[in-house]
């Protein structure tokens, strides 16, 4: 099948939910699987300012009390449990890291030991896996067969270095998923017609994903990251109705998503969310 018919086979839309005030978007197809799998927008929480309101950036805020605060929150409408959440030790790399039980409560209720990672696996309940975005496209991944998942961060360096093909090998080699089971999401980020980019990235990209990842407009150079996603998804084998892409802009929607290209990196982040384990349980 050709790049253009995948991607014209794919599923389209996440569901947009609101619960305590918080509103975050689902992914129907990974919900039937059995898996908790949300991404926050920015409304429901208690941080104010630029970050208004529901951040989950501590570094870019410097307020644990508030990042806790919209944690909670946001674990309450997505159903899963506060105190098993694991932050990814992000760098922007192509990090995978296999979380465990321990692991619970790294990076947001004790410090983080977790080498640097943009992809976290999970294997079962007692965890919350979760990474941080504010343009970088979520990625989620589910085997309902092996119940197995993992959920990751990548921006240009994360897609270029093939972090999303990288992470369904690891699913096989870690958890013998098979790829016609295993189901693929890309969450809202930037869009194509909002990321704008200077000619020597846009030639990498089309050195290495084909001249569909860069598109020229009025003098202007633009790179779509999600093509180039769906690209590795296409040649890792995954069927294209296993793949579920939001259509949603972070830059586009200043009344929904932060956006760290729109507000010139004055804002906060969005949160990817993934559990097997619902708020309440044990494991």
């Amino acid at each position: 099948m050709l790049l253009d018919a995948y991607r014209r086979s794919v599923k389209k839309g996440f569901e947009k939910k609101q619960s305590g005030g918080v509103v975050f978007f689902t992914i129907p197809s990974f919900v039937e699987g059995g898996l908790s799998a949300a991404f926050t927008s920015r409304i429901g929480g208690v941080s104010e300012g630029c970050f208004r309101s529901l951040n989950f950036s501590l570094k870019r805020e410097g307020n644990i009390g508030n990042i806790r605060e919209n944690f909670k929150r946001a674990s309450a409408a997505a159903g899963v449990s506060y105190e098993t959440i694991v932050l990814d030790n992000y760098e922007h790399g192509c990090g995978i890291y296999h979380v465990k039980a321990e692991d619970a409560g790294k990076g947001l209720l004790k410090e983080t030991d977790l080498p640097k990672c943009d992809a976290l696996l999970i294997d079962g309940p007692g965890i919350t896996a979760v990474t941080l975005h504010a343009d970088c496209l979520p990625l989620f991944f589910l085997d309902p067969v092996k119940r197995a998942a993992c959920v990751a961060h990548a921006g240009w360096r994360g897609v270029y270095g093939e972090l999303p093909a990288k992470i369904i090998q690891a699913m096989e080699k870690t958890f013998k998923s098979e790829k016609k089971d295993i189901l693929a999401a890309i969450g809202p980020h930037i869009c194509s017609g909002c990321y704008e980019v200077k000619e020597d990235l846009a030639m990498k990209f089309e050195e290495k994903f084909s001249g569909s990842t860069v598109i020229h407009r009025e003098d202007k150079i633009y790179l779509d990251l999600e093509i180039a996603v769906i690209k590795q998804f296409m040649e890792a084998g995954l069927p294209p109705e296993n793949i579920t892409c939001a259509e949603l802009c972070t830059a586009c929607h200043p009344e929904l998503f932060y956006s760290h290209r729109r507000d010139k990196g004055k804002t906060g982040a969005m949160a990817s969310l993934i559990s097997f384990e619902k708020a309440g349980e044990k494991s």
